[in-house]
């Protein structure tokens, strides 16, 4: 017998909260509850600020506290791209970390690691992600003071990897994504199944920017990352753009994209995939009672939180 699980998975970007609340199904998941939510005000560099807030918002919005998962911060990650011969797991994880010695610019002792892998014939092609013992050890620390024991760390470029792979039924031929954030972006190729390239852009303010500056700046960015992952290699071209976050539903952001780079952008969301009726996504009964169009500024905040979904897809 197939049993209902409860998942919760919490973005903390700054002074920007972002909860989502899941039922995994046996088919599929089923969004109960969510808080997307800027709070400037709140002092991103003291972890009791931090946790107060996030403890404050679990209790005002009944969010569970069990099966919980968090994406760290882009910038306490630091990703490697490796090859490896196939071999069983209890040995590949050994054989991860003698080979990520080679490349850390810092002791093993001081960092922790974990990887994703996918099978390529005789190879698994890996992509490692490390973070610093203490930055992980600070981010633990502000769930352990709002009361809340995580269940696994990622970063978002693992988010946007599991979710792709979810809808693309592990089919990825090459493809750029792009998740945009008022002050960060995340940019991710994936290439056969796996992550060939990532980048942050940290220190954006869109929201201050006039009606046509953002794509722009986007643009511009993207044209670097593309420039720079191309550079004397030869490899076949990207397939296309998929943007997510604040501009996923911008049909003039998305067209400038397109005009900058050369390249069809596309757009994904959770309310795009709510209302195309994937067998992924649905309401829970909580919140089926809101009809998609008439309530679409009440739900409108799920917009931004495909990489939040992305720490409970797969799972």
């Amino acid at each position: 017998m197939f049993f209902n699980k409860l998942y919760t998975a919490i973005e903390v970007d700054y002074g920007h909260f972002k909860i989502l609340e899941v039922i995994k199904k046996k088919h599929g998941y089923s969004l109960n509850n969510f808080v997307n939510v800027k709070l400037p005000g709140v002092d991103a560099s003291d972890i009791n600020a931090v946790a107060s807030t996030l403890n404050e918002l679990m209790v005002k919005n009944r969010i569970s506290r069990k099966n919980v998962f968090a994406n760290i911060h882009s910038n306490a990650v630091y990703s490697y791209n490796i090859d490896l011969p196939d071999m069983p797991e209890n040995d590949l994880r050994k054989a991860v970390e003698h080979e990520i010695k080679k490349l850390i610019p810092f002791p093993l002792s001081s960092c922790v690691f974990d990887y994703i892998s996918f099978k390529k014939g005789s190879v698994l092609a890996i992509t490692v992600f490390v973070s610093k013992t203490e930055d992980i050890n600070n981010f633990k620390q502000i769930f352990a003071r709002a009361n809340i024991k995580l269940k696994s760390i990622e970063c978002k470029t693992v988010s946007i990897y599991n979710n792709i792979l979810l809808l693309s039924n592990n089919k990825i031929e090459h493809l750029l994504l792009c998740d945009v954030g008022e002050t960060t972006a995340q940019i991710v190729i994936i290439r056969e199944n796996m992550v060939s390239f990532e980048r942050s852009i940290e220190g954006l303010n869109l929201k201050d920017l006039t009606k046509n500056d953002p794509a722009d700046l986007i643009g511009d960015e993207l044209k670097k990352t593309m420039d720079f992952y191309f550079a004397g290699k030869s490899i076949a071209p990207i397939d296309g753009i998929i943007i997510t976050g604040m501009y996923n539903d911008n049909k003039s952001f998305k067209d400038k994209i397109t005009e900058m780079t050369g390249l069809k952008t596309y757009s994904i969301s959770i309310i795009n995939q709510l209302m195309e009726e994937k067998k992924y996504f649905s309401l829970s009964k909580r919140l089926i009672k809101f009809n998609m169009e008439k309530n679409y500024n009440l739900l409108k905040p799920l917009e931004e939180m495909w990489t939040t979904m992305g720490l409970i897809s797969g799972r």
